[in-house]
């Protein structure tokens, strides 16, 4: 078997063109080894695609989840609608505790879906309690924190 190569030019980008001679076992070889690689190749770039569009499909169902949770605020317009509906139309308004039981409701409600969507956001993101130990590592170097209690 005989494979040569030389060098004809170097490049100034470090490249350089080259002549490779090979005799018919050489030529065997060559060829044998460039499908080996190109297969390697393969699976590699079929790895990082399956790879990709795992973490594309989880992104999307974080985005998904978030944007859930934004539109889950405009219930709260709905129901201010219904009580200043229900306290100003009724043949009889609502009295004092009436109005207060409703108010701190709608206020319990709204401190619920403020939760969420905080939650939701920082899935999404990354972001405290969800950010991998990589996120939080790199956080720490610029934040210049000396402590992993995985602050953002």
């Amino acid at each position: 078997m005989n494979i040569k190569l030389k060098v004809t030019r170097e490049n100034e980008d470090g490249s350089a063109d080259a002549v490779v001679d090979y005799d018919d076992e050489g030529l065997k070889v060559l060829v044998q080894y460039g499908v080996i690689a190109m297969l390697k190749e393969a699976i590699e770039d079929e790895e990082m695609r399956k790879k990709s569009i795992k973490d594309k499909s989880v992104k999307w169902d974080l985005q998904m989840k978030l944007e859930d949770a934004i539109e889950d605020f405009y219930s709260i317009v709905k129901d201010t609608e219904l009580l200043y509906k229900t306290h100003g139309d009724r043949k009889l308004p609502m009295d004092e505790n009436e109005m207060a039981n409703a108010l701190l409701g709608l206020i319990t409600k709204q401190k619920m879906l403020h939760y969420w969507a905080v939650d939701a956001y920082e899935q999404r993101f990354e972001m405290n309690d969800y950010a991998s130990d990589e996120v939080k590592a790199r956080r720490a170097a610029i934040m210049g924190w000396d402590d992993d209690d995985g602050r953002c």
